[in-house]
């Protein structure tokens, strides 16, 4: 899945980076904190394994699920919104490996070496990162439930680059993820497979 459109480095550029600037690389268990909002945290962290949520907890310690990274993504403190009430963070869903990325250091290495090509990229993984936010606000804003999945899977199509694709999360996050219920949206499902329009097979859907 190295299509242009998917905010995701390639494998031999992740390889390039561990190997030019050696970045500190950390594990995370399953439900282990990896960056808060209430951290001032400058680093870039690239997602070498497993698969990050980005959450906010309300008050009342009610969590929902904003967005999701899988390995070869990256993801930055930035990109947290500041809720007025509650707390913003990234958790791992299941365990990770995560490469900490000096955006300073990442920068004198692309001058001093003339690296045109990882500028390039960067710049298309930021860019791409600010294209998968519209597209999630698009999925939002659909009428029903049923236009929130076909824009979901639209979009996932895209990024797979096939029509047969892998839903990369649990149909329960899945459910929170587009503000949906989950019984709703697994009826919904059904429905969608008995009329013609998808192909469900466990996590794997054929538009």
């Amino acid at each position: 899945m190295e299509s242009q459109y998917y905010p995701i480095l390639p494998a031999k550029t992740i390889k390039f980076i561990l190997h030019a600037l050696q970045p500190k690389v950390r594990e995370f268990k399953k439900g282990e904190l990896i960056l808060w909002k209430e951290t001032n945290e400058n680093r870039l962290c690239l997602l070498l394994k497993g698969t990050a949520y980005l959450c906010v907890e309300n008050e009342y310690a009610a969590k929902q699920l904003l967005d999701f990274f899988i390995k070869g993504q990256i993801f930055c403190h930035e990109m947290m919104p500041n809720p007025n009430n509650g707390h913003c963070f990234i958790q791992a869903k299941y365990p990770c490996s995560v490469a900490y990325l000096s955006y300073q250091d990442l920068m004198e290495y692309i001058s001093k070496n003339s690296a045109t090509e990882l500028s390039e990229v960067f710049q298309n993984i930021f860019r791409t990162i600010i294209s998968a936010r519209n597209e999630h606000c698009h999925m939002l804003q659909q009428k029903n439930i049923r236009g929130k999945l076909m824009a979901f899977f639209h979009y996932q199509r895209t990024l797979q680059n096939s029509r047969l694709i892998h839903v990369p999360i649990p149909y329960s996050d899945l459910a929170d993820y587009l503000t949906i219920d989950r019984s709703a949206m697994m009826t919904e499902l059904t429905k969608m497979h008995e009329e013609g329009l998808i192909e469900k097979n466990q996590h794997t859907i054929k538009l």
